[in-house]
């Protein structure tokens, strides 16, 4: 989805620091780019996080908008679920969003305001089974984001997406085993969830976060789009 809402981005205008753990991907994809450069961070490490962010509007010259979509999940019972797991879940989700927005408050100010864009999930709204801590850390992020725009409102503007099911490189090997070594079979048990029948692509989550950072969305702030194919409703 990131990798996408940056071609999105640049194609109406936009420049962007492409930011991932890995800092060859993050450099893979700025140079498909107009005028994009690559950072490496760990969200989760404040310094990491500090320096990227530095990085950003040193080579940007400003930072005006932000999209949050750092991304891990593991499924287990909760009681077998490892707090090492759990807390790798929350650090990843949860304190880097935190540790992002945080750092990058500065800039947004610098430029006279701005807007967030933080990633949640269905699964922040819905119970679904074996994604615990994945789940607390979605709903965490609504929650976090909404007293953040109380915040730093009306100047930066902060909502959230929590999408359905999406055609991501996180969730191709969930669907991969839910049709049991069979891609296609996993990919149509998971879109008869929702009522639109299919899963959603990369792209429409990459409109939808554009939406949100843009003018047109500027009397949105603590709200929740959620993308999902009508998943939430059956």
């Amino acid at each position: 989805m990131a990798a996408e809402t940056a071609r999105r981005y640049t194609s109406e205008g936009g420049r962007v620091a492409v930011v991932d753990l890995d800092p060859d991907r993050a450099e893979a994809v700025a140079e498909e780019l107009d005028d994009a450069v690559a950072i490496g961070c760990n969200v989760a490490d404040e310094e990491s996080v500090r320096n990227a962010v530095a990085s950003a509007r040193q080579m940007l010259g400003r930072i005006d908008h932000v999209f949050n979509a750092a991304g891990h999940v593991s499924f287990a019972p909760i009681d077998d679920y490892p707090l090492a797991e759990w807390q790798r879940t929350l650090d990843v989700h949860l304190t880097g969003t935190f540790l992002v927005c945080r750092h990058v408050l500065p800039s947004l100010r610098e430029a006279g305001g701005g807007a967030i864009v933080n990633t949640a999930s269905v699964a922040a709204l819905i119970g679904m089974g074996h994604l615990a801590a994945y789940a607390a850390a979605k709903g965490g992020i609504i929650a976090f984001s909404r007293q953040l725009a109380v915040e730093v409102g009306p100047e930066i503007r902060v909502n959230v997406i929590a999408p359905g099911s999406i055609r991501t490189p996180m969730t191709e090997p969930v669907w991969l085993k839910r049709g049991r070594g069979d891609f296609e079979r996993g990919t149509a048990v998971t879109a008869e969830e929702a009522i639109l029948k299919r899963v959603g692509e990369p792209a429409e989550i990459a409109s939808t976060v554009c939406f949100l950072l843009s003018d047109e969305a500027g009397f949105f702030t603590a709200s929740v789009l959620v993308p999902d194919g009508g998943m939430t409703a059956i």
